[in-house]
């Protein structure tokens, strides 16, 4: 039982004592430089002192306490300092990891290292974090956009197929009927061509405008917002209020597609997911920046919920804003509808910062 209890005061002991030199570790290295050269030279000038008095004018012991005290002195600050920069050796070596493609590399924890040392270490894994979190986040947004224009050409060829195709397919055979035909069936036949000529026409136009908005060429931003926003209200049966104050050349043209772009999605997002009759788009210069809101009073959502799910677009408008140095804020909960926040810097704003 005795036996028992010693081992158990040795182990708190030991514990204790790896505790305290943990701790001695720790301590800053100019700490631990500062007071290692301190202690040894006071050892070394008492005892300097010590021997020259006992030596009265012999000062060879003077010379030789001096030469080892030096040496002592060198020999204790190359192990502090091999100690002490440990960790700074770690996270070199897990740079060079990172560098040479291991980008699962990160500095481990040390207990050698100070505060100051163990938080450049986390900052440095936090880094590291950040940026495996933006590659993985590409990769995703490279994935969604190769998608996305795979849809979007799947979408072109059935309607070209499907529609465009077989309406000319069909206007082909009313023209060889019509050779043929008597003079007043040409003439039907010939109208009814001339009607089907037409609705080819608009719905080339129709999917030439998805591709790329006219009116952003050729009224300018602001008339292209207002055109957009009645155009989605004429389709959707919502009421869109607007408030857009001139804006046109503050913006590269990049800057203007992608805000038009933007704000298509969110009234868009709208009419579709919100269940919201009504909603609003403001646009206006602000600190020298272009800002654009578009709200609705819908049923809203919970928004990490939907961008974790990469859902309604939210990603891609906020990269879109991203690409042009602009930001995209998106506020919505529960119950209490949504607000899509786009700003822009202007042309002179980003030139000059």
């Amino acid at each position: 039982m005795n036996g028992n209890g010693n081992a158990e005061a040795r182990s708190r002991q030991a514990t204790s004592n790896a505790g305290a030199m943990r701790s001695l570790l720790r301590f800053p290295l100019f700490y631990k430089i500062l007071i290692a050269n301190a202690v040894i030279v006071a050892l070394v000038t008492g005892a300097s002192l010590v021997i020259a008095r006992n030596a009265g004018s012999d000062g060879v012991g003077f010379v030789v306490l001096l030469g080892v005290g030096l040496a002592l002195s060198v020999l204790s600050n190359a192990v502090i300092l091999r100690l002490a920069l440990t960790p700074l050796r770690r996270l070199e070596q897990t740079a060079t990891r990172v560098q040479e493609g291991d980008l699962g590399a990160r500095v481990e924890p040390s207990h050698l290292a100070d505060h100051d040392l163990e938080r450049l270490a986390t900052t440095f894994n936090m880094m590291l974090d950040s940026a495996q979190a933006y590659r993985t986040r590409l990769r995703d947004v490279a994935a969604r956009a190769l998608s996305a224009q795979e849809e979007e050409r799947k979408r072109i060829a059935r309607e070209l197929h499907d529609g465009i195709a077989q309406t000319l397919a069909a206007l082909r055979l009313q023209l060889r009927i019509a050779r043929t035909a008597q003079e007043q069936e040409r003439q039907e036949a010939l109208d009814r061509v001339s009607t089907g000529m037409g609705e080819a026409t608009d719905e080339l136009r129709r999917i030439a405008q998805g591709l790329r908005p006219p009116a952003l060429d050729m009224l300018g931003l602001s008339p292209a917002i207002e055109s957009c926003a009645r155009s989605i209200a004429d389709a959707t049966g919502m009421q869109i209020d607007t408030d857009i104050a001139a804006v046109d050349g503050l913006l590269t043209p990049e800057a203007e597609l992608a805000l038009y772009r933007i704000v298509q999605e969110a009234l868009s997002n709208a009419a579709r997911h919100s269940g919201a009759d009504a909603a609003r788009v403001d646009l206006d210069v602000v600190n020298g920046r272009v800002e654009a809101v578009v709200s609705d009073s819908g049923r809203g959502f919970a928004v990490d919920e939907e961008m974790a799910r990469g859902g309604l677009g939210l990603f891609g408008m906020q990269e879109r804003g991203a690409y042009v140095g602009g930001t995209v804020e998106i506020e919505s909960r529960p119950g209490a509808g949504t607000r899509v926040r786009v700003t822009i810097p202007t042309v002179e704003t980003a030139r000059y910062a």
